[in-house]
């Protein structure tokens, strides 16, 4: 958008102030005030997404500031203003979620919904973990930076990243490597990297990042997290050799292999597997690695062990490729009518505004509408026909050794 672009020309490096105001005028009861009214509209549609950004709540930290900067109102006044804007952000969550609930109704369809907070607890994950996270960077920074030192500062969540203009720089080529993005994180990272300022006040917390405002939260979206798994990342599996104390399960030595699934379709999903001959193995040791230890383990030289063990995660594969290129044609189909459903009735008001119309040109930008309708549907539906096709679930070996399980 416009206010995007502007925001980012005068927010740049080089820029000396410590805040920037950007004031954007629109006058009531003009057609910018109503693109301007959508424009904040759309941009709440998004309020409930992960890594919500400062566009994303500029308008309710706008109004609050607002309210607590007027000088025309007395406290009561102002405190009723600020119930008032409870009431309303209150109020419009639990019109989300009637909307939610009719939304089979709304569309003529049956379709599981998940909710974003269901969503985000099925997505955490030991791997990403802020304890890990802190570990993926410091391990990157300490190989890529090639010098002795510490780079991460303090033994609470709040720390401080500390590294001098030459290590920056470094940092800069791998910054370089990432897809570009216009994200306001991503600008904020570069300009530091870029700038003279050596430390910079970071966590790998959200609480903590939620009490110090001016710290950088350092989660799995943060450009920095983002250089460490690329720097880190490995084109060869890594074999390893575990011990891990269990009561759970039989005592023993077993081999096992974790892989990376990524499953291709209408949305794109990556997760780790685990395989392993034996079945209760198999099940707890996503469980088991988090508390596992490194230790020399006899090796295990029967290659049809690890035969069977392919062909055992070659079975797996298969079942879960047929369900997931099932459940992604089931998916598509559910969006094709969604698609058709509005496509009719958008077409329906269209030609209902041009049969009812009596102005020549009213009439004639109604029907050019209908035209670019009928093209977005052509073009949507020609998507959706690909992604029907490409359900499929790419396979790649990441580790794989033994684990010995021994009792407590």
């Amino acid at each position: 958008m416009r206010i995007e672009q502007r925001i980012g020309r005068i927010d740049r490096y080089g820029q000396k102030s410590e805040s920037v105001a950007i004031v954007n005028m629109v006058t009531p009861g003009t057609v910018d005030a109503d693109i301007y009214e959508r424009c904040l509209w759309r941009i709440g549609v998004f309020q409930h997404a992960v890594g919500g950004s400062e566009e994303i709540l500029g308008e309710i930290t706008q109004e609050l500031h607002d309210i607590a900067d007027s000088f025309s109102l007395t406290p009561e006044q102002r405190a009723q203003r600020l119930q008032q804007l409870a009431d309303n952000g209150i109020r419009q969550v639990q019109e989300e979620q009637t909307l939610e609930s009719k939304q089979a109704e709304l569309f003529g369809l049956t379709v599981p919904n998940q909710s974003w907070r269901q969503e985000i607890e099925a997505a955490e994950s030991f791997w990403l973990s802020p304890k890990v996270l802190q570990q993926c960077v410091s391990a990157y920074l300490s190989d890529a930076i090639e010098e002795d030192g510490e780079y991460l500062l303090g033994e609470k969540s709040l720390k401080t990243l500390r590294l001098n203009q030459q290590a920056r720089s470094k940092l800069i080529e791998d910054y370089k490597r990432l897809p570009r993005s216009a994200d306001p994180l991503a600008r904020q990272w570069e300009k530091w990297l870029k700038g003279g300022q050596p430390t910079l006040a970071v966590t790998f917390d959200q609480s903590a990042a939620s009490e110090s405002p001016q710290s950088v939260y350092l989660n799995v979206l943060h450009p920095l997290v983002r250089q460490a798994a690329q720097y880190l990342d490995r084109t060869e599996p890594v074999q390893v050799d575990l011990t891990v104390q269990c009561d759970e399960l039989k005592s023993g030595q077993y081999i096992f292999a974790i892989y990376r699934w990524r499953k291709c379709g209408v949305k794109t999903e990556e997760m780790l597997v685990a395989i392993s001959p034996d079945p209760q193995v198999e099940l707890a040791l996503m469980s088991l690695l988090p508390i596992a230890t490194n230790t020399k383990q006899p090796e295990v030289d029967d290659a049809t062990v690890y035969n069977a063990l392919d062909a055992r995660h070659y079975s797996r594969w298969t079942t879960e490729r047929a369900n997931h290129i099932a459940a992604n044609r089931e998916t598509v189909e559910h969006r094709v009518q969604s698609l058709t459903v509005s496509q009719n009735a958008r077409c329906k008001l269209l030609e209902n505004q041009i049969a009812a119309s009596r102005n020549d040109k009213i009439r004639l930008m109604k029907q050019s509408e209908l035209a670019r309708a009928n093209v977005d549907f052509a073009q949507q539906q020609a998507k959706l026909k690909q992604s029907a096709e490409s359900g499929d679930i790419h396979a790649t070996q990441c580790a794989y050794g033994t684990i010995q399980i021994a009792r407590k």
